[in-house]
């Protein structure tokens, strides 16, 4: 008798397969149950690309505002009433909203995202590349050494915070991610943490805004960074709360999805000695492959919205409130597509991949994650003759985590 789908997810979490090469799990599931209803991860499962590129264009019917309250209802009496601030900052703010809210404030980010002040970063961001890198010989923990240290350098200076207030940036980001690593369902410890950590970033980012808000006042500039121009606006200006949330979610959302961008990608150039000689015979390459990586092992391997109403989708019913989780992994990796697609190919057409979503919530980061990543690997192969992967692929450790994917370490060696 074949398993269920609800039978082929458990075994797949209670193995560990899920973290470390769920996609065998996603072609069973996209063949057998596309659109799935999981009790274990707590809402519609999508595997098909055709389904979930439709539920991420689709934000008349499918909300981003009140996932994280959705997560945070299902926690006891008791517990709620101790993560307050986590119901009050989740329920505003980029991440947090639909149009005309989210349009609003994301105008004014992208006001500071426009592709000539990203680009006009990369001189930056390649000179950290290599002071990082220069550190690097032998055998080295890439994730540790490399792939968190660069991505929150970036955007912290980008943010106006100071090198020096980076090991906070990540301590924040790695607790408030943690909230969502089983996807549609929330542990009370993790909430817990999620909420001291928030009030210590809060704090941090209420001191930076009052930093600006001096100059301000004093008809003075704080900075080029995005928080000034924020803080600066004459006009269609952000609330206090609404500023919080969204500089927090740049904080969090912003390095820990780069790191594992490049992490799960420097992996498969490892597994792929053809692919790296490649690189170095047309260094021009670079922005394909990065591409590539986005498609074939992004660290976001999925979204979620919640349905407003009644729906149908491809058939099936969805009821008003229920969650939905379109798996981006698994429509990168959907055979109708991408051809061969669990083939590692940076000549591929991937312009339709989904790594970065889709729709009004497309990642408004995406370029600087792109820049990053191409600065980081022409780094690695410009300064080294042979990177090598360092330990048994199969013994590799991944993220116990349904909402972020990404190493715990990539030890390599270095020559």
């Amino acid at each position: 008798m074949k398993p269920s789908p609800e039978s082929l997810i458990q075994e797949s979490l209670h193995s560990g397969s899920y973290y470390s090469d769920p996609f065998p799990l996603f072609d069973e599931l996209r063949a057998s149950s596309p659109i799935h209803l999981s009790e274990t991860i707590g809402g519609w499962v999508l595997t098909r690309f055709e389904d979930i590129d439709a539920v991420l264009r689709d934000h008349e019917n499918y909300s981003s505002k009140g996932r994280v309250t959705h997560l945070l209802n299902q926690l006891n009496s008791e517990t709620q009433a101790r993560i307050q601030l986590l119901h009050a900052h989740f329920a505003i703010g980029l991440h947090h909203s639909d149009p005309p809210e989210q349009r609003r404030i994301r105008s004014l980010l992208a006001r500071s995202f426009t592709p000539k002040i990203i680009e006009s970063l990369r001189p930056e961001i390649n000179s950290h590349a290599n002071a990082l890198v220069a550190e690097l010989n032998g055998d080295v923990n890439l994730i540790e050494h490399l792939l968190t240290p660069l991505p929150a350098l970036i955007v912290g200076k980008l943010l106006g915070s100071r090198p020096s207030d980076v090991p906070n940036l990540i301590r924040w980001a790695h607790a408030v991610n943690g909230l969502y690593e089983r996807g549609g369902k929330i542990s009370e410890d993790k909430a817990l943490h999620a909420e001291a950590m928030l009030h210590e970033m809060r704090e941090f980012v209420l001191e930076l805004v009052a930093e600006r808000r001096t100059h301000k006042s004093k008809g003075s500039l704080a900075g080029d960074d995005v928080l000034s121009s924020l803080v600066l606006q004459e006009e269609e200006v952000l609330s206090d709360q609404e500023l919080l949330s969204t500089v927090v979610t740049l904080f969090v959302a912003g390095h820990e999805t780069t790191t594992h961008l490049l992490g799960n990608g420097i992996l498969a150039l490892l597994l792929s000695e053809e692919v790296i000689s490649q690189i170095r015979d047309d260094m021009g390459t670079i922005p394909l492959v990065v591409e590539e990586m986005a498609r074939f092992d992004g660290s976001v391997p999925r979204s979620w919205r919640l349905a407003k109403s009644d729906l149908e989708l491809s058939g099936v019913k969805i009821k008003q409130g229920e969650l939905v989780l379109p798996i981006l992994a698994a429509a990168n990796r959907d055979a109708g597509i991408f051809p061969d697609p669990h083939t590692f190919d940076f000549h591929r057409d991937n312009k339709r991949h989904l790594a970065y979503g889709k729709g009004v919530h497309v990642c408004l980061g995406a370029p600087l994650a792109r820049i990053e990543a191409q600065e980081v690997i022409s780094t690695l192969i410009q300064r080294f003759k042979k990177i090598e992967l360092n330990v048994d692929p199969n013994k590799l450790e991944w993220r116990k985590d349904l909402a972020l994917r990404g190493l715990l370490s990539l030890p390599v060696r270095l020559s």
